[in-house]
């Protein structure tokens, strides 16, 4: 990850998230310990061959964490040696969504066909009775093993294929569907609420039962296809956080 731009050539968005892992890892490591001050922001990103902006995205990453301050005439100092318990997540553009959704591990826990209730037709944006995949899940962090969701694919039916093909590897379940079926994911529709955690998933989540959820549905939109998939996954209270940064229009 020198200046040789290996983080440059994956696009900016994973750019920020590779050196804000890198980062990450020096400060877990002990290179950096609680209290130290981390190079400057040029200096950051002379030695990983990234911009500035690049770099001040990883540290608002690490910020949000809980690892480290930033201070006006002081610089950066590192808060903590270990990321807040909460798994956080900070979006500001379609891009950077997916590229949450990238850094997840889906494991598959029953599948079957499902015709939409009048409640689930409201949360999918669909008709009752329309016909669905539901691919039942639990998300996982990439290199970690509390599972952080509860989450319900519900896919078209003409995607049947793809459902063996999830779980196997880290990472979403957006390429399989784009890359087999040639569409393209150009909207997602997202809908947060809270709800209490049911008995039943608690189980599953290592959850209180009837405990403070949050609920989020994202409907994944193609602009010549309709909803491709939705997604309804529940968070136990604690252990997810959503950032989401809004510029106001010039």
């Amino acid at each position: 990850m020198g200046k040789a731009g290996g983080m440059a050539k994956s696009g900016p968005i994973r750019a920020y998230r590779e050196l804000e892992e890198a980062l990450k890892v020096e400060i877990v490591r002990g290179r950096y310990r609680v209290g130290d001050r981390l190079p400057t922001e040029a200096q950051l990103a002379g030695t990983h061959g990234v911009s500035r902006a690049t770099v001040r995205s990883a540290l608002d990453g690490l910020e949000k964490l809980g690892m480290i301050l930033r201070r006006p005439r002081v610089g950066t100092v590192v808060k903590a040696r270990t990321p807040d318990s909460r798994y956080a997540v900070s979006v500001g553009s379609l891009s950077e969504l997916l590229v949450f959704l990238d850094s997840t591990h889906v494991r598959p826990v029953d599948s079957g066909e499902v015709s939409a209730t009048a409640e689930l037709a409201a949360d999918l944006g669909c008709e009752p009775g329309d016909p669905w995949i539901r691919v039942r899940t639990l998300r996982t962090p990439a290199g970690d093993k509390l599972p952080i969701s509860w989450t319900e694919y519900y896919l078209q039916t003409r995607f049947r294929a793809v459902v063996a093909q999830m779980g196997q590897r880290a990472g979403p379940v957006y390429p399989l569907i784009e890359k087999r079926y040639k569409v393209a994911i150009t909207r997602i529709e997202q809908d947060i609420g809270a709800c209490a955690m049911p008995a039943a998933i608690a189980r599953r989540l290592a959850a209180e039962p009837g405990s403070p959820t949050l609920r989020v549905i994202h409907r994944m939109v193609s602009s010549t296809d309709g909803t491709l998939y939705c997604t309804v996954s529940l968070y136990p209270a604690g252990r997810f956080r959503y950032v989401q940064a809004l510029k106001r229009a010039q």
